[in-house]
């Protein structure tokens, strides 16, 4: 918001109102500022949100670079896929059969996922693919392995933890994502999928 310039407004109106107070009147003025003043906070929050669009595209932009430099094969091999979010057809309201308790999507919201662009499926196979060939020459035995076999491969940040024959894990593409998350085991078990609704790439514990 541009407060100098509406500081300069609010002097103005002092101002006309004390010539008006001394026998002055100045009608046309007086609503001329009014209209100013009510025209200037739709073109400052117009602006504001435009200059926030264009930013979040610059961060999207140099994300995919960095993405696309630190894994040049998955940038070729999805080179050309839409990054456009396809939109789901609403389903009727009373068609099938309803759950018995009427909040039953509200209490397992927790376990929706954001909707894949076809560019971000695209990359959670590619991703998923570097993994399975990885795991074709070492399955990793413990949590430490995986972890450490996972990083080699350009995830870091993924979160491991054993489970019964394999290692459970998740992680979020680095820069643009999708998720992916599953078992390291022979074979494995790897799914691709958009953050969970509450956030991250693991679902929470329970529902609400």
């Amino acid at each position: 918001m541009k407060r100098p310039a509406l500081a300069a407004a609010a002097a103005l109106f002092a101002a006309g109102a004390l010539l008006t107070g001394c026998g002055s009147t100045h009608g046309s003025d007086s609503g001329g500022t009014s209209a100013g003043a009510s025209k200037a906070p739709k073109q400052d929050a117009s602006k504001a949100a435009q200059e926030a669009q264009q930013k979040y595209q610059q961060q999207l932009e140099e994300a995919t670079a960095a993405h696309d430099r630190a894994f040049p094969a998955v940038a070729q091999a999805c080179a050309g896929k839409s990054a456009a979010v396809p939109t789901s057809p609403s389903s009727p309201a009373s068609s099938g059969p309803q759950p018995e308790n009427p909040k039953y999507g509200e209490n397992h919201a927790y376990l929706k996922t954001t909707t894949l662009s076809p560019l971000d499926e695209c990359r959670g196979d590619a991703h998923a693919a570097r993994i399975t060939a990885e795991l074709a020459r070492q399955t990793p035995a413990d949590p430490e392995q995986a972890k450490a076999l996972l990083t080699r491969l350009g995830y870091p940040d993924a979160k491991v933890a054993q489970a019964g024959q394999g290692v459970q894990f998740s992680f979020f593409v680095p820069q643009v994502g999708p998720c992916l998350s599953g078992t390291l085991s022979n074979p494995p078990r790897i799914e691709v999928h958009g953050p969970y609704i509450e956030g991250g790439c693991e679902a929470s514990r329970g529902g609400h």
